[in-house]
């Protein structure tokens, strides 16, 4: 009975859950379409794990290496019961995500509520997250950004929750650092945001119950050495230094032909106009302005490019005008009449895109500022209800309806995009032919056992996939010595280089046949006049991506006179 008055009170929230696990799990093995390496690699990882408790590298890490990046290792591990249930296998490696990115649903509904004591909010909050482009698309895509926001998310909502609890009150700060530190076992960008925004949440207590500052420093201190230990663990570190300011290409160039143009300038004048702090300063400055830029949030989704939905930005246009007078509405209040946590999601909101606008490559990034989708959902339904409750009855209702068409036609034309012209626009952003080659050329080789290939890495051919769709056996893997990607890389039939054709030639002159040797390239190369194309693989736009290639013997020149 208390079940059903349970699901009777909430019949509306369940129903905005419904539909957001409905738009994140439907069609999921074939939209976004095509796997990237990342998720391949992901996948295989949980792969091994499940059947050796080891990475494909043969080890128990917290950073598993993907492609020389060491990457935290949390999507791989959870992703493990999924592959055990469902096989190894697009949806397999999408689901996690997914379900995430919906959970996310049933936390923002809380947190507004917890926030503003406003039921109807929290529903608007929630049904704008669920059918919220940005949200769609990264939960759709292996994202461990989406989990990560859901474990900050949850670690925000049980600190709120513990200043109001007047018992267990301990539990609610421990499980806050406990979710806060479980998001650093998913993304980098999560652990940033957590260190910046924890001590906030401390002044926040500061200023608001003094009492309990003891313990919300507990949870600062418990974040501080969550942060030394995974930066400190292995190379926990790797990607984070190879997309970093610090790493930009040609930057120490850039600065130094700075000093040197000062020419014999005061050093101490030089140091002043010239130094790291200004010069990668600006940079920072620039990278970070651009997420909170109109073209990123409202017109063009941004970067990295497999992650490009056509003409289509991450929120809704009709947001901009609620997202201004929600950020205008926090401040005034929160800071005239002391209502200090409204300004936990305006705060929230500045610091979730440093994490992007610390690194230089793929600006501005879906994944590294995914941490802005809550606050900036948080804000427009402030806004948008701050805005209703100065109006009047037909100007109110004027409103309601502008928005309500607005939203349906955004919802609809990212609909359309995402499901249907995803499929043909620019599909070489992701490995859909992969999938096809690696099938065609097993099938050759279950003809041919003694034939061997020699294969392109371009056009997303790499070898992880392989790995991934063959489901070759990760302990007999680890036995070869889990060999990386690299250029000329040898794995039983097959040879992997950096060049687009393999082989080369012309159309008026035979190569010398190699037997029993396939090739895979890119079907712009000039193949030899003895060269057969034995297959076209094509991507899912129909065109093609690569052809796998034989040498028949040599074709005599029936044209000649002599």
């Amino acid at each position: 009975m208390k079940l059903f008055l349970l699901i009777r009170e909430n019949i509306v929230l369940i129903a905005i859950f419904a539909l957001a696990l409905f738009l994140r799990t439907y069609q999921l093995a074939d939209f976004p379409v095509g796997l990237h390496g990342d998720e391949a690699s992901i996948g295989y990882n949980a792969y091994s794990i499940l059947k050796t408790g080891l990475d494909q590298d043969g080890k128990r890490s917290l950073a598993i290496d993907q492609f020389g990046d060491f990457r935290p290792a949390g999507y791989h591990y959870i992703d493990v019961p999924f592959v055990a249930l469902l096989g190894l296998n697009e949806t397999a490696v999408r689901l996690p995500g997914a379900l995430f990115g919906s959970l996310n649903v049933i936390l923002i509904y809380l947190l507004i509520n917890r926030l503003f004591k406003k039921r109807n909010m929290a529903l608007l909050g929630a049904g704008l997250l669920a059918i919220l482009p940005w949200d769609i698309n990264i939960s759709r895509a292996t994202s461990e950004g989406i989990i990560a926001s859901f474990f900050v998310t949850l670690g925000i909502l049980l600190f709120i929750t513990s200043l109001e609890k007047k018992n267990r009150v301990h539990l609610f700060f421990a499980l806050s650092a406990v979710s806060f530190l479980t998001s650093f076992l998913f993304y980098h960008a999560a652990r940033y945001f957590t260190v910046l925004f924890v001590p906030f949440l401390t002044l926040h207590t500061y200023l608001t119950d003094k009492k309990r500052l003891l313990l919300s420093f507990i949870v600062l201190v418990a974040v501080g050495l969550g942060i030394f230990f995974f930066l400190s663990i292995g190379k926990g570190t790797g990607r984070v230094s190879e997309v970093s300011l610090l790493s930009i290409p040609g930057g120490t160039v850039h600065l130094k032909q700075a000093m040197d143009e000062e020419g014999t300038a005061n050093p101490l004048i030089t140091r002043f106009y010239s130094n790291k702090l200004i010069y990668y300063g600006r940079f920072f400055v620039t990278f970070y302005s651009q997420h909170l830029s109109g073209d990123f949030l409202f017109v063009n989704n941004g970067s990295p490019i497999r992650y490009w939905v056509p003409f289509t930005g991450n929120l809704y246009l009709i947001q901009a005008p609620f997202l201004l007078l929600g950020l205008a509405f926090l401040l005034t209040e929160g800071l005239k009449s002391k209502k200090y946590h409204y300004l936990i999601p305006v705060a929230w909101l500045l610091i979730a895109p440093i994490p992007a606008g610390l690194t230089w490559e793929d600006l501005p990034n879906i994944q590294r500022s995914s941490l802005m989708i809550i606050p900036l959902v948080i804000i427009t339904v402030f806004g948008f209800v701050e805005l209703l409750s100065l109006l009047k009855n037909r100007l109110k209702i004027l409103v309601i309806v502008i928005v309500i068409l607005s939203l349906a036609h955004g919802f609809l034309y990212f609909y359309h995009n995402y499901f249907w012209r995803l499929r043909i626009h620019e599909p070489w952003h992701r490995g859909y032919a992969t999938k096809e080659l690696v099938f065609n050329i097993e099938n050759i080789g279950k003809e041919n056992p003694k034939a061997k290939f020699i294969m392109t890495t371009q056009n997303y051919n790499n070898f992880i996939f392989y790995l991934f769709f063959t489901k070759f056996d990760p302990k007999t893997f680890q036995n070869l010595g889990s060999p990386k990607e690299e250029n000329n890389l040898k794995f039983a039939n097959l040879t992997y280089i950096n060049d687009d054709c393999p082989i080369r030639g012309s159309s008026d002159i035979n190569a010398t046949v190699e037997p029993n040797i396939y090739y895979v390239g890119k079907p712009e190369c000039p193949l030899p006049k003895n060269a057969e194309i034995v297959n076209v693989i094509r991507r899912s736009d129909g065109l093609p991506a690569f052809h796998i290639v034989k040498l028949n013997d040599p074709i005599l020149d029936t044209n000649s006179n002599k």
